[in-house]
Protein backbone atom coordinates (compact mmCIF):
# COMPACT_ATOMS: atom_id res chain seq x y z
CA UNK A 1 0.00 0.00 0.00
CA UNK A 2 1.33 3.25 -0.94
CA UNK A 3 -0.44 5.86 1.22
CA UNK A 4 -0.29 6.01 4.65
CA UNK A 5 -2.92 4.94 6.72
CA UNK A 6 -5.58 7.59 7.84
CA UNK A 7 -7.20 7.87 11.28
CA UNK A 8 -10.55 5.69 10.22
CA UNK A 9 -8.04 2.82 8.70
CA UNK A 10 -6.00 3.29 11.39
CA UNK A 11 -8.77 2.35 14.58
CA UNK A 12 -9.85 -0.25 11.90
CA UNK A 13 -6.46 -1.86 12.77
CA UNK A 14 -6.85 -0.69 16.50
CA UNK A 15 -9.87 -2.28 17.05
CA UNK A 16 -8.93 -5.55 15.27
CA UNK A 17 -5.95 -5.86 17.80
CA UNK A 18 -7.91 -5.53 20.88
CA UNK A 19 -10.51 -8.32 19.33
CA UNK A 20 -7.49 -10.32 19.54
CA UNK A 21 -7.79 -9.59 23.52
CA UNK A 22 -11.48 -10.96 23.41
CA UNK A 23 -10.81 -14.15 25.01
CA UNK A 24 -8.25 -13.04 27.45
CA UNK A 25 -5.77 -15.39 25.20
CA UNK A 26 -3.57 -14.02 22.87
CA UNK A 27 -2.55 -16.96 20.25
CA UNK A 28 1.00 -17.47 18.97
CA UNK A 29 -1.22 -17.06 15.25
CA UNK A 30 -2.56 -13.92 16.57
CA UNK A 31 0.19 -12.19 17.69
CA UNK A 32 1.53 -13.55 13.66
CA UNK A 33 -1.03 -12.24 12.00
CA UNK A 34 -0.97 -8.60 13.76
CA UNK A 35 2.67 -8.97 13.16
CA UNK A 36 2.27 -9.47 9.49
CA UNK A 37 0.23 -6.51 9.56
CA UNK A 38 2.47 -4.03 11.40
CA UNK A 39 5.10 -5.26 8.37
CA UNK A 40 2.74 -4.98 5.57
CA UNK A 41 0.65 -1.61 5.92
CA UNK A 42 1.90 1.55 5.23
CA UNK A 43 1.57 3.19 9.10
CA UNK A 44 3.89 5.81 10.66
CA UNK A 45 6.68 4.96 13.12
CA UNK A 46 4.13 6.45 15.62
CA UNK A 47 1.01 4.11 14.31
CA UNK A 48 3.62 1.47 14.64
CA UNK A 49 4.65 2.17 18.44
CA UNK A 50 0.84 2.48 19.47
CA UNK A 51 -0.35 -0.81 17.79
CA UNK A 52 2.60 -3.02 19.17
CA UNK A 53 1.57 -1.37 22.43
CA UNK A 54 -2.00 -2.83 21.74
CA UNK A 55 -0.46 -6.02 20.95
CA UNK A 56 0.65 -6.39 24.56
CA UNK A 57 -2.02 -4.43 26.61
CA UNK A 58 -5.76 -4.76 25.67
CA UNK A 59 -7.65 -1.94 24.92
CA UNK A 60 -11.57 -1.27 24.83
CA UNK A 61 -12.50 -2.94 21.81
CA UNK A 62 -16.09 -0.49 21.40
CA UNK A 63 -14.02 2.78 22.17
CA UNK A 64 -11.47 1.98 19.13
CA UNK A 65 -14.87 1.01 17.04
CA UNK A 66 -15.78 4.40 18.06
CA UNK A 67 -13.01 5.89 15.85
CA UNK A 68 -13.81 3.92 12.53
CA UNK A 69 -15.55 6.47 10.75
CA UNK A 70 -15.34 5.36 7.18
CA UNK A 71 -17.99 2.58 6.33
CA UNK A 72 -16.00 1.31 3.84
CA UNK A 73 -13.49 0.91 6.90
CA UNK A 74 -15.95 -0.34 8.77
CA UNK A 75 -16.77 -3.39 6.29
CA UNK A 76 -13.03 -4.35 6.39
CA UNK A 77 -12.66 -4.81 9.76
CA UNK A 78 -15.54 -7.14 10.19
CA UNK A 79 -13.52 -9.39 7.10
CA UNK A 80 -10.69 -9.23 8.76
CA UNK A 81 -11.68 -9.59 12.37
CA UNK A 82 -13.26 -12.95 10.84
CA UNK A 83 -9.61 -14.11 9.86
CA UNK A 84 -8.39 -13.10 13.23
CA UNK A 85 -10.73 -14.65 15.00
CA UNK A 86 -10.26 -17.85 12.72
CA UNK A 87 -6.76 -17.81 12.32
CA UNK A 88 -5.99 -20.05 15.21
CA UNK A 89 -9.19 -22.76 14.43
CA UNK A 90 -10.96 -21.42 17.39
CA UNK A 91 -14.12 -18.81 17.55
CA UNK A 92 -14.40 -18.98 20.80
CA UNK A 93 -18.06 -17.26 22.87
CA UNK A 94 -16.16 -14.18 24.27
CA UNK A 95 -14.78 -13.66 20.75
CA UNK A 96 -17.92 -13.81 19.48
CA UNK A 97 -19.89 -11.64 22.09
CA UNK A 98 -17.40 -9.11 20.91
CA UNK A 99 -18.62 -9.07 17.75
CA UNK A 100 -22.20 -9.67 18.08
CA UNK A 101 -21.83 -6.18 20.46
CA UNK A 102 -19.95 -4.30 17.73
CA UNK A 103 -22.34 -5.46 14.72
CA UNK A 104 -24.98 -4.54 16.58
CA UNK A 105 -23.33 -0.89 17.26
CA UNK A 106 -22.28 -1.22 13.13
CA UNK A 107 -25.94 -1.39 12.60
CA UNK A 108 -27.42 0.97 14.61
CA UNK A 109 -24.73 3.47 13.03
CA UNK A 110 -24.94 2.35 9.44
CA UNK A 111 -27.60 3.10 6.75
CA UNK A 112 -28.78 -0.32 5.80
CA UNK A 113 -29.79 1.34 2.42
CA UNK A 114 -26.96 2.60 2.11
CA UNK A 115 -25.37 -0.62 2.23
CA UNK A 116 -27.29 -2.76 -0.19
CA UNK A 117 -25.35 -4.24 -2.83
CA UNK A 118 -21.84 -4.07 -0.85
CA UNK A 119 -22.42 -6.87 1.46
CA UNK A 120 -22.00 -10.39 0.38
CA UNK A 121 -24.48 -13.05 2.06
CA UNK A 122 -23.43 -16.33 3.11
CA UNK A 123 -25.47 -18.87 5.16
CA UNK A 124 -23.65 -19.03 9.11
CA UNK A 125 -23.29 -22.75 8.56
CA UNK A 126 -21.03 -22.06 5.20
CA UNK A 127 -19.13 -19.56 6.55
CA UNK A 128 -18.23 -21.17 9.51
CA UNK A 129 -17.14 -24.33 7.58
CA UNK A 130 -15.04 -21.87 4.99
CA UNK A 131 -12.98 -20.45 8.34
CA UNK A 132 -12.70 -23.78 9.87
CA UNK A 133 -11.48 -25.39 6.30
CA UNK A 134 -9.32 -22.88 5.72
CA UNK A 135 -8.16 -22.57 9.41
CA UNK A 136 -7.59 -26.32 9.03
CA UNK A 137 -5.49 -26.32 5.93
CA UNK A 138 -3.28 -23.85 6.91
CA UNK A 139 -1.76 -25.74 10.01
CA UNK A 140 -1.66 -29.05 8.12
CA UNK A 141 0.41 -26.97 5.35
CA UNK A 142 2.41 -25.13 7.46
CA UNK A 143 1.00 -22.12 5.30
CA UNK A 144 0.05 -19.60 8.17
CA UNK A 145 1.99 -16.80 6.44
CA UNK A 146 0.37 -17.96 2.70
CA UNK A 147 -3.39 -17.09 4.74
CA UNK A 148 -2.03 -14.05 6.52
CA UNK A 149 -0.88 -12.41 3.47
CA UNK A 150 -4.07 -12.88 2.22
CA UNK A 151 -5.17 -9.44 3.77
CA UNK A 152 -3.29 -7.16 1.16
CA UNK A 153 -5.47 -7.59 -1.47
CA UNK A 154 -8.58 -6.67 0.62
CA UNK A 155 -6.92 -3.60 1.93
CA UNK A 156 -5.49 -2.16 -0.74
Amino acid sequence: MDNAVNQSQFFMWRTLFAVAHADNIVTEEEIAFMAHILEDVNFTSSQIAILKDDIVTPKDVEEMFKSITCKDDRLKFFDFACDLVWVDGDFGSEEQDVMIKLLEKHVKETDIDDLVGNVSLEFEEDLVQKRTNSADANKSKGGLINMLTSFRSRFS
